[in-house]
């Protein structure tokens, strides 16, 4: 299972590469229910951006990686601007891979797949 937090353009893509190559996704509208319900659920990969409610996804992030429940769920993050310093900021609140918007789609079934294999 993957969980998303995205803007509504950025989730209509890569929905549709999910949905094309058969995984299972759980849309997720805010920080905080994306925290708290990772912590129940624990998803194979979360795919979030920085600009999401209440907790933004550095914050988010952050959570993820000091909860031991979820310190060990890949986090994805997308930048939907190419500044080094959002890229950097994501790196350093803990996100294993970021990616900018626009992607190409085989640069995002790449970090997938070698993230959900032998899942």
């Amino acid at each position: 299972m993957i969980f998303l937090a995205l803007s509504e353009a950025i989730f209509q893509k890569i929905k549709e590469i999910l949905e094309r190559e058969g995984f299972s996704y759980k849309r997720i509208d805010d920080g905080e229910s994306l925290f708290n319900l990772s912590k129940k659920s624990h998803p194979d990969v979360i795919i979030l951006e920085k600009d999401i409610p209440l907790l933004d996804g550095f914050a988010t992030t952050l959570l993820l990686k000091s909860e031991e429940k979820t310190r060990d769920i890949p986090v994805i993050a997308i930048c939907k601007c190419r500044y080094v310093e959002e890229e950097t900021k994501a790196r350093d609140c803990g996100s294993d891979v970021v990616i900018s918007y626009p992607f190409e789609e085989a640069e995002l079934l790449q970090v997938l797949k070698k993230f959900l294999k032998g899942r």
